[in-house]
């Protein structure tokens, strides 16, 4: 294959040379802690979401932690879903909590009301709806099922930032909610999150707690950084299409997992009851100046990936054998990636990769049958389908029309179409 026609990488960061470079004129100046971008970006947020107070973090996870820390009671139970990272798990039970998982709907990968509805009782504290792969969960039959229950609601938004569902901001129609401006994420700080809420006491407990956590180190967010800068290289032309889509296809046929772990994330998960060192501190400034200046393009972005996922759903509905991500074109899909569904999907991706097209299945799990959350298991059989069985295809901006018609033509010609 020449170089001309290698594919584009399953993924890019949503980075730019520029903030690498102002990462680093910041941590050598002395410049990444100067100033007062953090509460100017918090403001910021508050104005482009709705909310009431946005609270900056070091990242989503240590937001889900903090809000479950101060809105429960220890020991009290937290309906969740169980198709998630297991950090999102951990954070539950580092902060008190008891995780109660909650079967999904597979067409959405998203937590099934109608579940929640049945394991509501007197010990829950609360629910957590995860917006997966960036479609928003059903918020209104959320909201319906707990408000009658008394349980607050909140939003892991990691994936949906920019998501508006009936007109509102992902993360500000339950109680809370929490975004990720993580490596990976739409808006990317290298490291970073927010939590938002209309609920003034709750803002003010978890800013006077994060009031007393040192400042992210330097060497931490610079290893951050360099882990992003070594991300866009080898998913970069030419380096990707001449070496790494080889590399990457030879160890996926091949089943070589110290190369294909490298493309992972959760690779061993392990139960912890105590917030790690590491998440414990605060988002630095010269990130807030990043995030700053990345939120006037969330839009314009999520239109480029709707229209991915137009293309592949136009391109690929007529195949029963596989299950689509719904087509929302209301913004209540942010489609991060665009999933698909095969029973015998590691077949087909060897078959795609073999066309010569990059794709991946995805590396989420159903945290319920996980052997390090065995005290909290219970039969989830529609997130361990979803587990066995879900396929990234690209949407992000760069990826673009031509390359996405060549990854359906392979898709189809698997299926004989």
């Amino acid at each position: 294959m020449g170089m001309l026609a290698a594919p584009r990488s399953r993924l890019r960061l949503y980075t730019s040379f520029g903030q690498y470079w102002q990462m680093f004129i910041a941590l050598v100046t002395g410049r990444h802690t100067s100033g007062d971008s953090v509460s100017q970006l918090e403001k910021s947020v508050c104005d482009l979401t709705g909310a009431r107070n946005a609270v900056a973090t070091p990242l989503a996870r240590t937001g889900i932690y903090l809000l479950v820390r101060h809105m429960i009671r220890p020991g009290q139970e937290v309906i969740m879903s169980p198709y998630t990272i297991a950090d999102v798990v951990n954070m539950v039970v580092c902060a008190g909590g008891r995780p109660v998982f909650a079967d999904i709907d597979r067409a959405s990968c998203n937590i099934d009301p109608q579940s929640v509805a049945k394991l509501i009782t007197v010990d829950t504290g609360l629910v957590m709806a995860t917006h997966f792969y960036g479609q928003m969960a059903d918020m209104d039959a959320l909201a319906q099922i707990c408000a009658k229950k008394n349980v607050p609601v909140i939003e892991d938004a990691a994936q949906a930032f920019g998501g508006r569902q009936n007109g509102r901001f992902s993360g500000t129609i339950g109680h809370a909610g929490v975004f990720s401006f993580g490596l990976y994420k739409n808006v990317n700080a290298f490291f970073g999150g927010m939590v938002v809420t209309d609920d003034d006491r709750l803002a003010a407990d978890i800013r006077q707690e994060l009031e007393q956590w040192p400042y992210q180190s330097r060497i931490g967010i610079a290893k951050k950084a360099l882990a992003g800068l070594i991300t866009d290289l080898v998913t970069r032309q030419p380096f990707f299409g001449v070496f790494f889509f080889h590399l990457f296809r030879w160890a996926f046929l091949n089943n070589v997992e110290v190369i294909n772990n490298q493309l992972k994330i959760d690779v061993a998960p392990e139960l912890k009851t105590v917030l790690p060192a590491d998440l414990k501190c605060r988002m630095l400034p010269v990130q807030a100046r990043l995030v700053q200046r990345q939120l006037g393009k969330v839009d314009a972005d999520t239109a480029s990936r709707t229209a991915a996922a137009r293309q592949y759903h136009d391109g690929l509905s007529d195949i029963p054998e596989l299950q689509l991500a719904p087509l929302c074109e209301d913004q209540s899909h942010i489609y991060w990636y665009f999933p698909v569904q095969y029973e015998n999907r590691a077949d087909l991706v060897a078959h795609v990769l073999r066309q010569g097209r990059d794709i991946t299945p995805s590396y989420h799990r159903n945290c319920a049958s996980l052997p390090c959350f065995s005290e909290f298991a219970r039969p989830c059989p529609n997130a361990q389908e979803t587990a066995d069985s879900v396929i990234y295809l690209p949407t992000y901006p760069a990826y673009g029309p031509r390359q996405i018609d060549k990854t359906i033509k392979a898709i189809r010609s698997y299926f004989g179409k």
